[in-house]
């Protein structure tokens, strides 16, 4: 692989920063919507902005380049969104680590990258819900001094931790996969290998 040029932190940069708000807004809608809703996000996310993942990583075929942009995204998403903490983030971008160091060994096949783009999304679910399943009795006086009342925080517990964080995460997976080949049929026409 060729080495790393400025312009391709700069094309991670500004694809991270637009990925990142766009899952922002994605969020903030569906937490608006239902805490269900909101905790199926990151399946949503996956198939509305797989093909960006997979621009960046068709664009710039380098290892490290999925790690960077999932952890510029994440960062950025968590610190708008208020939930920036380190579980989170990390959880999220070691996920994106083991993709890039089996995608690049693998020749960034499509297959590859769908199964490790899934993952990414997953890792999203299960860094969300670090602080209900580790912190719960925290979290839960941290939303009540944001103005939460008792019922709607009993609902975003039940539906992000038990059965429904394991379904999320399927979910989450399966958006992930289905994101990837949509991008791929939206990019074919642009790069020559995914025909």
């Amino acid at each position: 692989m060729n080495s790393w040029k400025i312009s391709d932190f700069v094309l991670i940069g500004i694809l991270s920063a637009l990925y990142g708000v766009l899952v922002l807004g994605i969020g903030a809608l569906t937490v608006l919507l239902s805490p269900a809703m909101h905790a199926l996000s990151p399946a949503l996310i996956g198939v509305l902005l797989g093909t960006v993942f997979l621009f960046v990583v068709k664009k710039i075929p380098k290892f490290g380049a999925i790690t960077l942009f999932a952890a510029i995204s994440t960062a950025l998403f968590a610190g708008f969104s208020g939930m920036m903490y380190v579980p989170f983030v990390g959880s999220v971008t070691a996920v994106a680590l083991i993709i890039d160091l089996i995608a690049s060994r693998l020749s960034y096949r499509i297959p590859v990258l769908a199964a490790g783009y899934g993952l990414i999304q997953a890792a999203y679910v299960f860094g969300g819900a670090i602080p209900l399943l580790f912190f719960l009795d925290q979290e839960m006086v941290r939303w009540q001094e944001a103005g939460m009342d008792m019922e709607r925080i009993q609902k975003f517990v039940e539906h992000s931790t038990g059965v429904f964080l394991a379904a999320g995460m399927g979910i989450a997976f399966l958006g992930g996969v289905i994101g990837i080949y949509i991008g791929r049929q939206i990019l074919k026409k642009h790069f020559r290998e995914l025909n």
